[in-house]
């Protein structure tokens, strides 16, 4: 689905420990992750994601296509998303979906870990 790319991409986390470089290389991999993991659920949850994202998706290009800056995007993406959370209903739970799905995905790239690792150890020499 092309909206879960525009969702995934607003909410990873900003983390400067990566490079420029491996920046791209992270989103492309946790939006892949994502996307797979929602493909493979059922049938009934896939419709279900599928027409909210659909929608929240929307609204994040929408928002976000005259913000400018990567940093004005994340902002206004963080402002509409606690606006989302308030939400009862799909919308929040699937938003919710997101988020863990991504967080997760995110920790688990390979950059990620490697860079997480490293401070670990520098932290306890």
């Amino acid at each position: 689905m092309a909206f879960d790319r525009v969702i995934v991409a607003t909410l990873i986390p900003v983390w400067p420990l990566l490079d420029a470089e491996e920046k791209p290389a992270v989103v492309n991999g946790v939006a892949q992750r994502v996307t797979w993991a929602i493909a493979h659920a059922p049938f009934h949850i896939r419709v279900a994601v599928g027409s909210v994202s659909f929608i929240i998706g929307l609204c994040m290009l929408l928002i976000s296509a005259g913000a400018g800056a990567p940093l004005a995007r994340k902002l206004r993406a963080d402002r509409f998303y606690r606006l989302l959370q308030g939400l009862p209903g799909p919308v929040s739970s699937v938003l919710r979906l997101y988020r863990s799905m991504t967080l997760l995905a995110f920790y688990e790239q390979t950059p990620v870990a490697a860079k997480l690792l490293f401070t670990r150890t520098t932290q306890k020499a």
